[in-house]
């Protein structure tokens, strides 16, 4: 028990380096990384004390149950075969008969405990087989042995559970036989073997093919051994039918929600002594015959040294040692964590790609134009620049490993991106248009071929589309003061309009001003002058921040 618990211990702990190592290599965050590696920790640690607690409760109570384990010699643990034998008349014991052990458990509450401290004597190997003996003579009501045989299908089941594994079970039924015929069970041997997930009309199949390969056809007269065959394979054919008809639904089927056992064989196993009226057997006698039988106190007995190896097939073949058996669970742990690794890594391998493959694609669909869009996706390239310049200068990291890195060519390529980034030129804050070539003198229509006049405004909003704009208008000094400043805010609006009309912007991005001749650039006396004064502005203003 020592010592398959340190082996464990071992193995737990290898568990739990191998997933916190697997979960290093996963493609998360550094924070996301930590806490599923603490978490993959403690799952493995307290899965580990809860298995050892549970070995130390059963490893207490060896000398309760069964003191037999002890003094067998430490060679048997892993050089005999085990089998189980339910329904024990002598309580629990253990016994060694034809090569192979025998643990015998009288009640089903017993069972559990029984195996578990069979698992741990023989360092974590489970038995080889059940074997549930039914003794068809037994005086006992029909419910109470239909509820005995429900109580020992849940306790197998929970057995299985507990194991994780399927049982091979067999039947071993006990039926009178008179004294001249006892001993002769030999030539009856193992009446069925087949797969354990055989169906109970497949089983009812077999018993009736056996039923009738028997040879039964009357002895000679003065032959007593012929006379005593006889007697044993007639009642050996009639408990076969009562086997069909009221064993096996309950034990393959019956009411308890627990799966069926899985069960592999059945035997007959002839003693002495006589039927019994209140028996399962005497009863379906009686139903089928119409003649009563009498009623008898009295006990077929446990058959003793019933022959392990013919009976179940089971010869003591050699084991592994525990040693050995960690060696292989550690070398099997060791090839899927290497399988899980490789997975990892292409799956990492895969993910840094495709976001290498977008961040590119992203920065090569957006227009010259949006220039500050550019600048946001150059500035995640950028990162990834420097992800894989790491790469070169620290290594490759694990996670991306074991000959899957294939990102060496973007490197290449979004250097190249970097480096041939260019800013657009820069708009000018402000067009000024000579209103000569915009409007006639004294109007605010625009004019014929004012169109051309007016496309270094529109240049410079195509450059910049998220800017305000204001459209400014200015006159000369001649004629009123009032006029002047009414025509300069009608060109002005003359201006947005058209502005707002080819690029599609809301007019709730401009602005309009009209200056009249307050705002000269030269003087007013002569003509030259005043043909600078009369003007549009188109300035582009700094959009204004939200909230």
């Amino acid at each position: 028990m020592r010592i398959h618990a340190h082996f464990f211990c071992l193995w737990a702990l290898s568990l739990a380096a191998a997933l916190w190592w697997l979960v290093q290599m996963a493609p998360w965050s550094g924070a996301a990384r930590l806490g599923a590696g603490l978490a993959a920790t403690a799952f493995c640690l307290g899965w580990a004390g809860l298995r050892l607690r549970r070995w130390r409760r059963d490893g207490a109570t060896w000398e309760l149950l069964l003191p037999g384990l002890l003094d067998l010699p430490q060679g048997w643990r892993s050089g005999r075969a085990a089998v189980v034998e339910l329904e024990s008349r002598r309580g629990a014991y253990v016994a060694v008969e034809d090569g192979v052990l025998r643990v015998m458990v009288p009640t089903p509450a017993l069972l559990e405990r029984a195996v578990a401290e069979l698992v741990a004597w023989r360092r974590g190997s489970p038995p080889d087989a059940l074997a549930l003996r039914l003794d068809a003579a037994a005086e006992c009501s029909e419910p109470a042995w239909l509820g005995r045989l429900q109580a020992w299908r849940q306790a197998i089941a929970d057995v299985e559970r507990r194991l994780a594994c399927r049982l091979p079970v067999y039947l071993l039924v006990g039926f009178p036989a008179p004294a001249r015929s006892a001993g002769m069970d030999g030539a009856l041997g193992v009446v069925l073997q087949g797969a354990p997930c055989a169906s109970l009309r497949q089983w009812r199949e077999r018993l009736e093919d056996w039923r009738g390969r028997m040879e039964l056809q009357p002895p000679a007269l003065g032959d007593e051994g012929a006379r005593a065959l006889f007697d044993l394979r007639l009642r050996a054919g009639a408990v076969g039918g009562w086997l069909g008809a009221q064993v096996l639904p309950a034990i393959l089927q019956g009411a308890t929600p627990a799966p069926a056992p899985g069960l592999q064989g059945i035997a007959l196993l002839p003693a002495q002594g006589r039927d019994a009226a209140l028996s399962p057997w005497g009863r379906c006698r009686q139903a089928l015959s119409g003649l009563a039988v009498r009623s008898l106190s009295l006990d077929t007995g446990e058959p003793e040294g019933v022959p392990g190896s013919w009976l179940f097939g089971l010869a003591p073949g050699a084991r592994l040692p525990a040693v050995w058996r960690l060696v292989l669970s550690l070398w099997l742990l060791a090839c899927l964590t290497a399988v899980a690794a490789f997975a990892a890594s292409a799956w990492s391998n895969r993910a840094l790609l495709e976001r290498l493959s977008a961040n590119v694609a992203h920065y090569r669909a957006l227009p010259i134009e949006r220039d500050e869009a550019r600048r946001q996706a150059l500035l995640t390239l950028e990162g990834d620049a420097r992800e894989l310049r790491s790469h070169v200068d620290l290594g490759v990291p694990l996670r991306l490993g074991f000959g899957f890195y294939r990102a060496q060519p973007w490197r290449e390529r979004i250097a190249r991106l970097i480096a041939d980034y260019r800013p657009p030129a820069a708009a000018p804050a402000s067009v000024s248009l000579d209103s000569l070539s915009l409007f006639d003198s004294g109007k605010a229509v625009l004019r014929a071929g004012a169109e051309a006049a007016l496309q270094p405004a529109l240049a410079a909003l195509a450059l910049y589309p998220e800017r305000n704009v204001l459209v400014a208008g200015h006159t000369d000094s001649v004629g009123q003061a009032e006029a002047n400043q009414r025509l300069s805010l009608q060109r002005a609006a003359a201006v947005r309009d058209w502005l707002a009309q080819e690029t599609g912007l809301p007019l709730t991005r401009f602005a309009i001003q009209g200056y009249g001749a307050t705002r000269p650039l030269a003087g007013n006396e002569d003509e030259e002058g005043r043909a600078r004064n009369r003007r549009v502005e188109i300035t582009l203003l700094p959009a204004l921040p939200v909230g």
